[in-house]
């Protein structure tokens, strides 16, 4: 999973939208951070990097 990818989302509300743009990652070497998302019902989205697989079920497409 990286910048640029287009992933899947699950167990978030519904408004959120079904796929969404991974716009950054920050992750700290303590392992904590968040992801940054643009989808379709949210443009400045977050989650948590230590819940990813709660929220992000795949990933649809990789960047280059």
């Amino acid at each position: 999973m990286k910048v640029g990818d287009l992933v899947r989302l699950k167990n978030l509300h519904p408004s959120w939208g079904e796929i969404a743009l991974i716009t950054n990652i920050n992750v700290t070497k303590y392992g904590l951070g968040q992801i940054s998302l643009m989808s379709i019902g949210c443009v400045n989205g977050a989650i948590p990097w230590i819940k990813r697989d709660t929220y992000i079920s795949e990933v649809i497409s990789e960047s280059r």
